[in-house]
């Protein structure tokens, strides 16, 4: 009796995946965050999703029965009618704005090793160039060559760490000259990638932040610095990735590293300041998307980002004045 009730539970959980994957989609399809000609096919798509294949088979069907892919050998599909040509592209880079990727219900392998591996490669960063041996990480924490190549991919993209020519692992110094290359970098680009962005932020979705951002203000510095992560997480990835620029959206990718930084670094390794400033400064940023404006957006984003220069820079600076690095078997 359990086996079939734990049978019908799978099956059920299976099911329900594949109605939300056919969702989210459909969705990304119509709005055009996927493009005509995009490859979808089964075996990448599972493993970007984190399930087996047959939800993502059940998905994709239901789509080619509403006319909105249609098939492409045995397991694939192409975004839009039959003779739309062909956009060869990563997956991951299609689909990077696909909804149910963003949902935590979904339980990636490598996301029981990421924070650890993540916090560790973070701090590294401060003291130089170090080699990352996969093979190891993956022995490390018990876990395939796959999953621990996952891990890595997803470190690269945030800019934390680089392949060079032959295919070896390193992480990329975060030293002064490279933070104040990056925040010239977002300085540029992320107010006009939220300026692109209004139309695709609704007043729900920007409440909501505001009332997160509001609640938070009022708790520091009993607030963790998890915490205060997810509401950099609000403006600068969540809000910042619905631009309609897609080059935008990927060139900032690599300028995550430094929102990480704050993460495993304030309320840890450097004391939180009496009082922060990017509630204020969020806040603002928030009240100009809400009055629709790009010209105040651009303005008041670009104000932030120009203000937070000097306080990343001093905490990395404090952190390599500590002159220990973190230890791990998979470094060097």
């Amino acid at each position: 009796m359990d086996d079939r009730n734990d049978t019908g539970s799978q099956l059920q959980r299976k099911q329900t995946l594949a109605e939300k994957l056919s969702r989210s989609l459909r969705e990304a399809i119509v709005s055009g965050d996927i493009e005509p000609g995009t490859v979808l096919t089964e075996v990448p798509l599972a493993q970007l999703v984190g399930s087996s294949r047959v939800p993502v088979r059940s998905a994709l069907q239901d789509l080619m029965a509403e006319g909105l892919i249609h098939r492409a050998g045995a397991h694939g599909y192409i975004v839009g009618p039959s003779g739309v040509e062909p956009i060869r592209v990563p997956l991951a880079q299609s689909l990077a704005r696909l909804s149910i990727l963003h949902e935590p219900r979904i339980n990636f392998a490598w996301q029981t090793l990421y924070d650890d591996v993540e916090q560790k490669v973070v701090h590294r960063s401060f003291f130089g160039r170090t080699r990352i041996n996969e093979h190891e990480l993956a022995r490390r924490y018990g876990v395939g060559r796959t999953v621990a190549r996952d891990v890595l991919s997803r470190l690269e993209t945030l800019g934390m760490i680089e392949k060079d020519e032959a295919s070896r692992w390193s992480v990329v110094p975060l030293d002064e000259r490279r933070i104040l290359e990056l925040y010239e970098l977002r300085e540029h680009l992320e107010p006009a990638a939220l300026a692109g962005a209004l139309e695709r932020l609704t007043s729900d979705e920007i409440s909501a932040m505001t009332a997160r951002l509001a609640d938070g203000a009022s708790r520091y510095p009993e607030i963790s610095a998890a915490e205060m992560y997810d509401l950099e997480v609000d403006l600068h990835v969540t809000c910042v990735q619905r631009t309609n620029n897609r080059e935008l959206a990927k060139a900032l990718q690599r300028t995550h590293c430094l929102l990480t930084l704050s993460k495993h670094t304030v309320g840890t390794k450097v004391e939180k300041l009496p009082r922060e400033a990017f509630f204020d400064e969020h806040a603002a940023v928030f009240a100009a998307i809400k009055l629709g404006d790009p010209d105040k957006t651009e303005e008041a984003m670009r104000t932030h980002i120009r203000s937070s220069v000097a306080g990343v820079v001093a905490r990395a600076e404090m952190v390599r004045l500590e002159g220990t690095t973190e230890p791990a078997s998979f470094f060097g």
